[in-house]
């Protein structure tokens, strides 16, 4: 077994250096792998006027950092992340799924615009 899912399902955090500097933001998934190079994410993140290279990809909550997308299977409360959507393996299969994405990003968008005057400002 990985060592990676083992300690995803044993619930165990990882330790992590304090000398790297902690991302603004914080991409939940349930995947053990680099979701970075994600063509789709990237489109996300784009419309959300978040660059993909100030994220950090993680499949448990880190202190610090903006949750800007949910994409776990299992959803644990308090939600706080911007979007929350199916996991990305079920995207592309179900257009329900894939509808709800975009009208959460289209809500979001909007709610920016309201509170940036019209302005649609980089975070």
């Amino acid at each position: 077994m990985d060592q990676s899912a083992f300690l995803d399902a044993m619930n165990i955090t990882r330790w992590r250096s304090a000398d790297k500097p902690i991302k603004p933001y914080l991409v939940l998934h349930d995947l053990d792998a680099d979701l970075s190079d994600e063509t789709f994410i990237a489109d996300v993140l784009r419309l959300l006027n978040v660059k993909i290279e100030d994220c950090e990809f993680d499949c448990e909550m880190v202190k610090g950092p903006q949750v800007v997308w949910d994409m776990r299977k299992v959803k644990v409360r308090p939600r706080v992340a911007w979007i929350v959507s199916a996991p990305l393996s079920e995207l592309p299969v179900n257009p329900q799924e894939k509808r709800q994405l975009w009208q959460q990003i289209s809500q979001y968008l909007n709610k920016q615009q309201t509170t940036n005057g019209g302005h649609n400002a980089q975070h």
